[in-house]
This record gives C-alpha cells, structure tokens and sequence, in this order.
C-alpha cells in the first residue's frame, strides 16, 4: 500500500480513537517507513530536542504526529505494556515505582508454518490461562506474521500489586506459562517482558506487511481468518481487550512470582534490586507467610 493510504487509515475515526484510548498513559513509538543510514527504518520514541517520550495523550495526537512526522512516513503505532503515573521525561521510564500497570504478554513469532499454527499456539497459552483461573480478562492480538496473547493488567488487584510490583508480576507470569508450553518448531514463544518494551497498537500497521492489528477475544480464536487483519475490511472486537475481571490475575502473580521470581534487567552491571533470594524471601512475608 502507499503512504497516503496508510495515512487515510489512520484518520478514520475509529482508528483514532482505538490507538489513543490504548495508548494513553503509555510510552508510545512510531515505526517509519523511512529509513536511516544503515538502510533501518526509523523508530521514533522521543519529540523535540528535549527528547520529550513520545506519548499520546489526545483524541487528536494520532493526526498530529502523523502530520508532523509526514515527510517521514509513519507506519506503525507502538506502546508500552506498562502504563505509567506520568510521563515528562526519559526518568520516568527508567523510574519503576512509576509504572502503575504491566501486562503479561507472549510474543508468539511465525518460523516455517502458516498462521493456523500460530492460532493453534495461541489456543495453548489460553488454555493454559484459563486453567489458572484468568478468563475474562485476556485477548489476542494480531499483528503482522504473528500473535501477542495478553491479560489486560487490571486483572491483578490494588492489593497484590502492592505486594509484588507490576513489572515482576509481567515478567512472571509470561515466562510461567512459557515454561509450560509444548516444544515446536513452527512458532516461537518468547518472554519480552523489560522495562521499555513496545508492542503493536491496536489497528496501527505492521512495520513491513500490509496488515493492521486486530484484537479478538478468546471465544473467537477459532473463527479467526488472516482476512481480518486486512486494511480495507479489518474484523476487529474493540471490546475484547477492554474487557477485565478485577483480581482475576491475583493468584496466578502469587504463584508465578514465587516460581519464577523477579524482572532482572540484562545487561545491567549493577544490580538495582535485592538479591533475588531476598526479594522473595521479602514478598513471601508481605502475604503473611513462615518459612
């Protein structure tokens, strides 16, 4: 497709309103059509020179930072998993206590099969799910050759989130289930859980594939046809991932924290958290228990 169809899409009105009411309070990047000196499209995560976050925090920004970054070529909409008390500058990202919800999240990535395989996958991290109790607070989305299967964050109640934090309750609960998953080899499975990663807005276009992001709930996993997912005539349920069940999530964090432990950023020279042993030990008297 050409730019200037991509940028009609983005100004319908229920494109708009979808990619805005999604990524408010998040830290938003915009994937470009153009691209750099290395030949990589551009990526767009800061405004102005004061390296303001990209955020969207109006009905009307979608339009705005379309129109602004014209001469770059917008293409795809991306947010953060977490939703943030406030968003000023690159602190309070890195800023943990900031982070007010995180969602669990499984990036599951097409190899050598077709898209049913990456819907059959998708059913097994349901399955898995519901088995655990999280059942009205899920939804899938799809995006480009694959899936992400999310819990909305406001699963996981006040109450727990002030025992275990946001961003471990994400990170434990993806690789709990990850570790649980049969082997193939058609599709990858992978925790992508960290501090700044960015996921694909619903109805924003895949980076490089003429293919917008359409939400489902779990019930319509198996109607799901790749024809959804087709600009001119996406079929998209903008319901499924508002949906939640409070406290829904709870028991899961609890189980998940304690078998996989905490977010430990990689990379990181110096540790900015307890030792994990600690930490545990830490959160396990927080829920009244002796060891």
């Amino acid at each position: 497709m050409n730019w200037e169809e991509i940028r009609r899409h983005y100004l319908r009105s229920d494109v708009e309103r979808e990619i805005y009411e999604y990524c408010r309070d998040r830290w938003v990047a915009i994937h470009c059509e153009a691209t750099d000196e290395r030949g990589l499209q551009i990526m767009i995560r800061y405004e102005g020179r004061a390296r303001r976050p990209l955020k969207i925090a109006t009905d009307r920004d979608v339009k705005r930072l379309m129109e602004k970054y014209a001469e770059l070529r917008p293409r795809a909409f991306y947010a953060t998993i977490h939703t943030y008390s406030k968003i000023f500058n690159s602190g309070d990202l890195l800023d943990r206590e900031n982070i007010s919800l995180s969602s669990p999240t499984w990036d599951i990535d097409l190899k050598d099969g077709g898209w049913k395989d990456v819907v059959e996958k998708a059913s097994e991290i349901v399955g898995l799910l519901e088995r655990e109790g999280i059942v009205k607070s899920l939804f899938i989305k799809w995006s480009g050759r694959g899936a992400h299967v999310h819990i909305n964050p406001n699963a996981f109640s006040d109450e727990i989130r002030k025992k275990i934090d946001p961003l471990d309750i994400a990170y434990s609960v993806t690789q709990y289930i990850v570790n649980r998953l049969r082997p193939g080899t058609n599709v990858t499975v992978e925790n992508k859980i960290d501090i700044q990663r960015v996921f694909t807005a619903p109805l924003s276009f895949h980076r490089t594939i003429d293919r917008v992001a359409v939400c489902l709930p779990p019930d319509s996993l198996g109607e799901f046809d790749i024809s959804w997912t087709d600009p001119k005539m996406f079929k998209h349920f903008p319901d499924s991932w508002r949906r939640f069940e409070p406290g829904e999530g709870d028991a899961l964090a609890e189980k998940a924290f304690f078998a996989i432990g905490p977010y430990i950023r990689e990379g990181s020279r110096r540790r900015k958290h307890k030792p994990l042993d600690q930490e545990v030990l830490e959160a396990f008297r927080k829920f009244g228990g002796e060891l």
